[in-house]
């Protein structure tokens, strides 16, 4: 399976209330706390002033991450493949299968996918990452490709809000 986007940056949704499964409570339905409302409008200014005009949005469906992309305010295209509890092949497929005539991707999405697909864009294998809250991963792809011809990338800033002046 190839991707081959210039750069794919990686935003996990910001602080979110935590949900009580004892009660029943859904946990696509969790809304940022008023801390993560913050955090999502200081990521989303510095996003804007770095991110590529021609970039997608892609967005996980939980209430969280919908959140988070609305501090962007930029055009957000909601995607089931990236809901919290799906796994790192139907996000590498999903990836695999989007028009490539835009060369930009963000992703907003949960732990532990996000932190497997850096891992796998990488080309590691055996390793773990855990993505805080409200953070940025901004990959770019490698312009020397290893000897098996897959993309490679590089991590090019990593941004959390409490590093982003207020």
């Amino acid at each position: 399976m190839t991707i081959a986007f210039n750069n794919i940056i990686l935003w996990r949704h910001a602080e979110a209330e935590p949900a009580d499964y004892e009660l029943g409570e859904n946990d696509m339905a969790r809304v940022l706390t008023s801390k993560g409302e913050r955090q999502a409008k200081r990521m989303a200014r510095w996003l804007k002033l770095y991110l590529p005009k021609d970039t997608v949005l892609l967005c996980s469906p939980a209430a969280r991450c919908e959140q988070t992309a609305e501090a962007l305010n930029y055009k957000t295209n909601v995607s089931q493949a990236l809901r919290p509890a799906t796994n790192l092949q139907e996000v590498l497929s999903m990836l695999a299968n989007l028009e490539t005539s835009n060369k930009n991707v963000l992703l907003i999405g949960h732990q532990p996918w996000l932190g497997q697909l850096v891992i796998h864009l990488k080309g590691f294998s055996g390793a773990e990452l855990t993505i805080k809250k409200g953070a940025i991963w901004w990959l770019r792809q490698s312009l020397i490709l290893p000897t098996d011809n897959s993309p490679r990338y590089s991590v090019i800033s990593v941004q959390t809000p409490s590093l982003l002046l207020k």
